[in-house]
């Protein structure tokens, strides 16, 4: 009866862990939504390869819009990398669209958190590559059903 229960336990740590992150994405960029801007201006916009393994464990290359920009609040001087808060791997054309938008001299918007203005970011409102509550609530879900098979159908 314990092996169940510990698998149960650990189902639902790691939906747990899948979800708190999902959550948290969620919260900053909601926060981030409300943050003030100032007028930044964007030093480097280069499309970067990224490669890693996928889940399955086969070799894949993604690419990273690599941007950096200034700006200016208060009077003090930040430089920013982040463009959004969600999972920054695309393919080249989406990538080179994302850096043609943030091109070199441009001038976006740049949102920062007024309780630490040197965080910063472009798109605060992009859900794009947001995590997905999804896997969280399987892996919970799925902990609860072996729990009960294992304690309703015991060996």
């Amino acid at each position: 009866m314990q092996v169940p229960i510990l698998f149960m336990l650990g189902f639902i740590l790691i939906g747990a862990l899948f979800l708190l992150n999902a959550i948290k994405s969620r919260l900053l960029i909601r926060r981030a939504s409300n943050w003030p801007s100032v007028k930044g201006k964007v030093l480097s916009s280069e499309v970067e390869e990224d490669r890693f393994r996928n889940p399955t464990g086969k070799a894949t290359i993604a690419f990273v819009p690599a941007i950096e920009y200034s700006y200016k609040v208060n009077g003090t001087a930040y430089t920013g990398t982040r463009v959004t808060f969600g999972v920054t791997n695309y393919d080249y054309i989406i990538a080179s669209k994302i850096c043609d938008k943030f091109a070199v001299e441009s001038t976006p918007d740049v949102f920062y958190n007024p309780a630490n203005p040197a965080e910063s970011v472009l798109a605060p409102k992009s859900t794009e590559g947001q995590r997905s509550v999804i896997p969280g609530v399987f892996f919970i879900v799925t902990g609860i059903l072996v729990g009960l098979v294992g304690i309703l159908l015991p060996g």
